[in-house]
């Protein structure tokens, strides 16, 4: 079942101005005279609805089934399916649905939990494109009641790389959806970036968006994301009234003893200290190994898509420290893309409001797919 979600206005139109979408026109071309001018006054501006429909993501692993519900949301003119490229979001870290659903930045917590991935579904579909948001491999009915039950073996294994068959499977049911016009980006944050990379569909994708991509070893960019956060807390504090000073040395103190513990239980990963059946943030110690072997390879990885890669920070993402914010910006990429936000490519919340993901931030992003990604095929 398909249901209508919402509604907005794309564009306004003034004058002879034809009425598009970000991404191409939902109407046909006005036709012209013989003298070249316009025979009848363009449309007015389209107003599109947005469609959602739930379905599932199902693929064979080693023969047990794996099954990851999706979301697919569609734009919609006048009853009709606009056609546009199709965008495949992958879930970052963290056991998320499709939803995407943060509840902090890794250290403070949100005031309620945000629903990411579904914000970026509705800018997508107002932008008049189509997407795909699956729930990650690792989300189970524990962590979200939309999630299901899949086989994780592989990923104990083998670390996130092992995600990547997810991605390809995501991205032939979103090629295959009615009204897309053959054009497929991939959309991954965080952890994402490395799957996304490593998928078979970025071979062939129009274009790969990396948010917050980890720019080199994932142990390094934590460990040092965490030190950073209580250098300026602790500079915080010092300007810190009285009544506020201790509470933030404390938050400064708890932040560096984050990072040293991070530190020791990484050098104690790479030095083989841990048990066999160990876990970490429960996470097999193999997992993290390979994710950090993974991450080590991100300017490679981006190498062959480079002339179609999107690079997207957010100047206040406390994922990635100074040090990596400048490697982000040298990773090989088409566009980079600096975006005024927080953790998540969030917004401070305002008040008592939870962050949101503005306005400002997914359209500096679409603009960017728009310049990349190649014209529809006639």
């Amino acid at each position: 079942m398909v249901a209508v979600v919402g509604v907005v206005a794309l564009t306004a139109c003034a004058g002879t101005q034809r009425p598009t979408t970000r991404f191409g026109d939902p109407r046909p071309a006005v036709s012209k005279g013989d003298d070249g001018g316009a025979q009848a006054d363009p449309p007015s501006a389209p107003v599109l609805h947005l469609a959602r429909e739930d379905l599932v993501v199902e693929r064979d692993l080693g023969g047990a089934p794996v099954r990851l519900n999706a979301t697919v949301v569609r734009p919609t003119h006048d009853g009709d399916v606009v056609k546009g490229p199709v965008f495949v979001i992958i879930p970052g870290a963290s056991d998320v649905s499709r939803r995407g659903l943060r509840r902090g930045d890794g250290v403070s917590t949100y005031r309620e939990p945000v629903a990411v991935t579904t914000a970026w579904q509705d800018a997508i579909g107002h932008a008049g494109a189509h997407s795909l948001a699956y729930d990650k491999r690792t989300c189970g009915p524990n962590d979200d009641g939309e999630c299901q039950k899949n086989p994780q073996g592989d990923l104990d294994e083998r670390g996130p790389v092992a995600l990547a068959a997810d991605v390809d499977a995501a991205c032939a049911v979103a090629a295959a959806l009615p009204g897309t016009d053959g054009r497929v980006v991939l959309l991954a944050h965080g952890q994402g970036a490395q799957v996304a990379l490593a998928s078979d569909c970025a071979k062939n994708a129009a274009a790969v968006v990396l948010l917050s991509p980890v720019p080199r070893g994932i142990d390094a960019v934590l460990v040092e994301a965490l030190l950073t956060r209580a250098k300026a807390k602790a500079q915080e504090a010092k300007k810190a009234p009285p009544e506020t000073k201790q509470a933030q040395e404390d938050e400064a103190a708890a932040l560096r003893n984050l990072g040293a513990s991070r530190q020791a239980s990484f050098d104690s990963m790479r030095s083989g200290k841990f048990a066999k059946d160990a876990r970490v943030d429960g996470a097999t110690i193999a997992f993290w190994l390979s994710w950090i072997e993974l991450t080590d390879k991100t300017k490679a990885m981006l190498e062959p898509v480079k002339n179609k890669a999107i690079v997207v920070v957010a100047k206040g993402d406390r994922q990635l420290g100074a040090a990596d914010h400048a490697l982000a910006r040298e990773l090989p990429a088409a566009r980079f893309v600096e975006v005024d936000a927080d953790h998540h490519l969030l917004s401070p919340p305002v008040g008592s409001a939870p962050p949101t993901l503005a306005p400002t931030t997914t359209s500096a992003v679409i603009d960017a797919v728009v310049a990349v990604i190649a014209k529809p095929s006639s």
